[in-house]
């Protein structure tokens, strides 16, 4: 290596000194042969197992080396190769480094770019590394032997594992181009050699003392890894196992299958029951409907006979009372044409007389008064009524038609007129109410504040108070103990022109609650698990304080504070220490301080912050907190209260005198109807109708006076033609009545003597229960009246009639029952052919259906369940309760494995005085979630249970296997499903806590690094990351660094880091190189020149590369004692 390349390398400050070697396996020496650039010849980098540095410019190698490195340990096909350096994902290649490409060129064509190789197919490349184990006194050297037979492709290879020290120069030489022989000198060494990855790793991982894959893809993924993207899916993949859940599945499948046999019977059985079922019911119905239809029709038969007995019976008995009926018409005919003969022979002597003294005019005009006097009533309330609406709305009085007419004219000018105004004062009663209502809760509030005010001295807001109070309450602390900071501040006589900038300036502080160290425990526990309903400031105040006295001229020195207060000091301390604004009266002063406070509140902070909240003014006193007397804010809120309940009596009147207006408006509304119902002047015209009943009147008296003997026969006439007109009506419906009951006389003969004929050729049966029957059915048709000989002949037709239905709807219902049954019986054979071979589809089959029936109800389906719930409690729900028990205990496992990575993390500052752990929560994955409840639902309830079966138990499982097993149309959809849902891993989401150390409490919480900077970001990779290999090495974490806590034993202490630190911040460089110094792991650190002075105090070893020419890569060792002189020396 040239000495100008090695000028950049000494040019960076004096690292510090590293400590000595640490246990576990760690790499000695790495040896390459053509490999990349490393073109010709071996080159070496020496580590000794102690953290090193590899650096170079950019393009010289170092990536290369750290992939020789990564095939070592990892399989290609999982390798992403100089994936630190920022490369696509195809850049380089197992076979780019076997062959040497260094750089491209044009094709002969020109169309594409080719790449060039530094060797030919048939040249070797051999990776080898040197892992010592200084406690056990273990070497292993692993290697790898690659060659390219074809231009393209892969490589061919074999892996190698020795438990001794081997080199390339002495172990795989001499060997003539031919593997096979170099296999066999190896062997014949003792060393193992694999043709393939697995066994190899397996080798390799059983040394080294590494359990599972994780380990090593974690190892690949630190060497490029600056930030933590996502903290679950980091835990997830490298904190935590995957488990093998495919066979516990296929078992679950095959007792399923089993289960789902000996369930397919159950259904036969049942099936088949709830086939026969309804032919056993069908097959009965049809009987008992026949049976019925037989009797309907017999009955049916006797209605006639029974009903013509009934009517004769009826018969006879109105005949009897028919002939004492006519006797008693008889007597009474006699009598009443005697007295009507009487009546009308005086009749006619009293009209002789009164036509002989002239009395019909007064007949008329009686009438017509009458009619008169009625009407004329009528008119003058209308008129009335008319009169007073109009003169409420402003119209005429209308004496005469003319003035109803111009009334009429004006009545939609008065309609707008009240509709505007209406509008106008509900408007102006609106916004008057709303003004009320906020004035009355004004005068609530002051009122609330004053009965405060008045039960104490100091002047703090009531909700703060009322908080106070909850919490001395629930605590037991006396109030006294718990001041806030206002009681104990006031501002100091002479500097009133102050108090209004001081009150706004520490208002915040002046609330905030004091709380003694003796009362801090029991204080925030009450507050951390109760509602506030408000918001709660408090200060612990613990330990002494040594307050310097407040500079005069500041906000602090014109703040008195309460005197023989045990908080004296803290308060001071306070103000001199935050509120040590400078008062400035002028703004020239203002703007020359760097913290300031003017008269108008205007407040200039750290920073060039300034400040002015004018939203309560200066000087309203209501809102001041500072003090231990409140009557000045006493007397202003009263006056205030004198004010509000004035304004309130002003807008009270104001409301009355708004509604009494509307009210005035609505009775002028009503008025407005009660003119508009008047159509015409006629039906108020009362005064013509007046003057014709007074001319009526006078008429008729001119008519009285004449003759008092007319007077006299007219009353009389009028009597006895009353008297006369009830003897006519009486004599009338006396003979209707004769009539009619001798006709009724006849009509009945003739009904006896048919009824006896009808008898005498169609007896009644002597069947009783017939005959009560047909009885039944001809009182429910009556429905509570009475047989007479009238009805009887109805009733019969009636009862007919709902037989006779009855017959055809039971005639309709036998036919439907047997051909229902037969479709039942011909569907089963169908169903089941070798079951009914022997059995016809007929209603003479029934018995034998019958047969079948039983058989399966009583033996076979009994015998299908038992063995039923046999497989599936003894099988199925036990291999689900066992699925669901080794689930829970991966569960379980994760959340103590945790635990452990936490006690780790717990002795690492993360921050001065914090710590990060890590946390688990629940997933919200809905498809995990529900997985979890459908897999507890298949195994709750099943275990203890002598009744253990049931279709839903079975239904649920089904579902799930159904799932297991793939759904057709959905197979690789389930499969997805089920990997995600039966990793126990995706039953979690993780997240990082940063804590204080001293307390628990949390500092900051974060499921990524997003919104950190890079510093941050790189520092909470480097801690997760530390978690991550503390884990999967098994490194057992020393404590607090102490050396004694080391693991003795297997285990692999090498990490490579390529270019984070050199891409990071120094701060998060450094505090990533203290962590895993205390982890006690041994680093291959890989960064560009430009950060060599961060990394050079943790290294012990500096290789450093070089590549002038692009196409041969050059590696210098030197121990960093070395690298000091020579930079030393450079620099003299």
């Amino acid at each position: 290596m040239s000495t100008e390349l090695q000028d950049s390398l000494f040019t960076l400050p004096d690292p510090a000194e590293d400590g000595g070697a640490l246990p576990g396996f760690r790499l000695q020496r790495l040896e390459l042969l053509n490999w990349g650039t490393f073109h010709g010849g071996v080159r070496t980098f020496t580590l000794d197992g102690v953290n090193s540095l590899l650096t170079g410019d950019i393009g010289s190698g170092k990536s290369t080396v750290v992939d020789a490195i990564t095939t070592l340990l990892l399989p290609a096909n999982r390798i992403d190769y100089n994936k630190a350096a920022g490369a696509q994902k195809k850049e380089r290649s197992l076979m780019s480094y076997v062959r040497g490409f260094h750089k491209s060129t044009r094709s002969s064509s020109g169309e594409y770019s080719k790449p060039v190789a530094l060797r030919s197919t048939g040249a070797f490349s051999v990776v080898l590394g040197v892992f010592h184990n200084a406690q056990l006194d273990t070497t292993v050297t692993l290697a790898i032997t690659l060659w390219a037979t074809q231009e393209a492709g892969q490589p061919a290879r074999f892996y190698s594992l020795a438990e001794t020290d081997q080199s390339i120069a002495a172990d795989f030489s001499d060997f003539g181009q031919d593997p096979a022989r170099l296999k066999r000198k190896l062997r014949s060494a003792g060393v193992s050699v694999h043709d393939a990855f697995d066994p190899y790793a397996a080798a390799f991982k059983r040394h080294f003392g590494i359990s599972g894959n994780q380990a090593m893809d974690l190892f690949h993924r630190t060497i490029s890894m600056k930030q933590v993207e996502n903290i679950t899916s980091f835990v997830r993949i490298n904190m935590l196992e995957e488990d093998d859940v495919a066979a516990r599945i296929a078992n679950l499948i095959h007792h399923f299958d089993d289960l789902k046999r000996a369930h397919d019977a159950v259904l036969r059985a049942k099936d088949q029951i709830t086939l026969l079922t309804p032919i056993r019911e069908h097959s009965a119905l049809h009987a008992r409907l026949s049976s019925e239809d037989g009797l309907a029709r017999v009955q049916r038969d006797q209605l006639h006979p029974w009903f013509t007995q009934q009517q004769l019976d009826l018969s006879l008995e109105h005949q009897d009372e028919l002939a004492r009926t006519a006797t008693r018409y008889r007597e009474d005919s006699a009598l009443l044409g005697a007295e009507l003969a009487a009546a009308r022979h005086e009749l006619s002597g009293i009209q002789e007389d009164i036509r002989t003294n002239g009395g019909g005019r007064l007949a008329a005009i009686d009438a017509e008064l009458a009619r008169l006097e009625e009407e004329a009533r009528a008119q003058r309330a209308r008129f009335e009524n008319y009169r007073t609406a109009a003169e409420d709305l402003g119209l005429r009085i209308p004496e005469d038609r003319v003035l109803f007419d111009a009334n009429r004219a004006q009545l939609d000018k008065v309609e707008t007129g009240l509709r505007e105004r209406t509008t106008e004062l509900q408007d102006q009663q609106t916004a008057v109410s709303v003004e009320r209502s906020g004035t009355a809760d004004e005068l609530k509030t002051i009122d609330i504040e004053l009965g405060s005010l008045q039960s104490r001295p100091d002047l703090l807001p009531l909700a703060q108070l009322e908080m106070r109070r909850r919490l001395c309450e629930g605590t037991g602390i006396a109030a006294t103990e718990l001041p806030y900071a206002g009681e104990l501040l006031r501002v100091r006589d002479g500097e009133a022109a102050w108090e209004g900038a001081a009150e706004r300036t520490l208002r915040g502080f002046a609330l905030s609650l004091l709380v003694p160290e003796e009362h801090y425990r029991a204080v925030s526990a009450w507050v951390e698990g109760n509602d506030l309903r408000g918001r709660l400031v408090y200060r612990r105040i613990n330990g002494t304080y040594a307050p310097q006295p407040a500079v005069p001229g500041t906000l602090a020195g014109k703040i008195a504070i309460k005197a023989g207060m045990p908080l004296r000091d803290f308060l001071l301390d306070e103000l001199t220490s935050r509120f040590d604004y400078v008062c400035c009266e002028t703004m020239e002063d203002f703007r020359r301080h760097p913290k300031a406070l003017t008269l108008g509140g205007q407040l200039k902070g750290g920073r060039g912050r300034h400040e002015k909240d004018d939203r309560q003014g200066l000087g309203d006193r209501r809102h001041y907190v500072l003090g231990w007397d409140n009557h000045d804010k006493m007397a202003r809120l009263h006056a205030e209260r004198e004010g509000l309940q004035g304004r309130l009596a002003g807008i009270d009147a104001r409301l009355a005198r708004l509604n009494a207006s509307l009210g005035e408006l609505g009775r002028k509304n009503q008025h407005l109807g009660t003119v508009r119902a008047v159509t015409g002047f006629a039906e108020i015209g009362w005064q013509s109708t007046s003057r014709r009943i007074a001319d009526l009147t006078t008429e008729r008296a001119e008519l009285e006076g004449a003759s008092d003997v007319l007077q006299q026969l007219t009353r009389s006439e009028t009597d006895l033609q009353v008297r006369l007109a009830k003897l006519d009506t009486r004599n009338t419906t006396l003979q209707q009545r004769i009539g009619a009951n001798e006709k009724d006389a006849r009509d009945i003969a003739e009904t006896i003597a048919e009824c006896r004929g009808i008898l005498d050729t169609t007896p009644l049966t002597d069947d009783d229960a017939v005959l009560t029957a047909v009885a039944r059915l001809a009182s429910e048709t009556l429905d509570g009246k009475s047989l007479t000989y009238r009805n009887t002949a109805a009733t019969e037709t009636a009862v007919r009639s709902v037989l006779t239905a009855s017959i055809d709807a039971l005639t309709k219902r036998i036919a439907t029952a047997a051909a229902s049954t037969v479709r039942q019986m011909a569907d089963f054979r169908n169903t089941y052919p070798t079951e009914t071979a022997d059995l016809d589809a007929s209603l003479e089959a029934s018995a034998d259906y019958d047969r079948m029936l039983d058989q399966l109800t009583s033996n076979d389906l009994p015998r299908f369940e038992a063995h039923f719930k046999e497989s599936l409690n003894q099988n199925t729900i036990h291999e689900v309760v066992a699925f669901n028990a080794f689930l829970d205990s991966r569960r379980q496992d994760i959340v103590g494995r945790i635990d452990e990575i936490n006690a780790s993390l717990a002795d690492i500052d993360y921050n001065p005085g914090r710590h990060i752990q890590l946390e688990h929560q629940s997933t919200s994955d809905l498809d995990v979630r529900q997985f979890g409840t459908d897999l507890r639902a298949c195994s709750e309830g099943s275990l203890g249970d002598t009744e253990q079966y049931s279709e839903q138990k079975y239904l649920q499982v089904a579902r799930l296997i159904e799932r297991f097993r793939g759904r057709e149309g959905y197979t690789a959809l389930d499969e997805r499903w089920t990997a995600r849902v039966t990793d126990v891993r995706n039953w979690f989401t993780f997240s990082a806590s940063e804590k204080w150390t001293e307390t628990g409490e949390e500092f900051e919480h974060f499921t990524d690094s997003g919104g950190k900077s890079g510093g941050q970001k790189e520092k909470l990779a480097y801690t997760i990351l530390a978690a991550a290999l503390a884990f999967q090495f098994g490194l057992g974490a020393a404590r607090n660094g102490a050396r004694s806590s080391r693991s003795v034993g297997r285990s692999f202490r090498f990490v490579v880091i390529d270019e984070a630190f050199g891409r990071g911040s120094d701060e998060s460089a450094r505090y990533g190189l203290e962590l895993f110094k205390r982890m006690e792991l041994q680093l291959l650190i890989v960064t560009p020149l430009q950060k060599i002075h961060v990394i050079e105090p943790y290294v012990s070893h500096v290789g450093f590369v070089a590549n002038t020419a692009g196409d041969d890569s050059q590696l210098r060792n030197m121990t960093i004692e070395e690298y000091r002189e020579e930079k030393e020396r450079r620099a003299r």
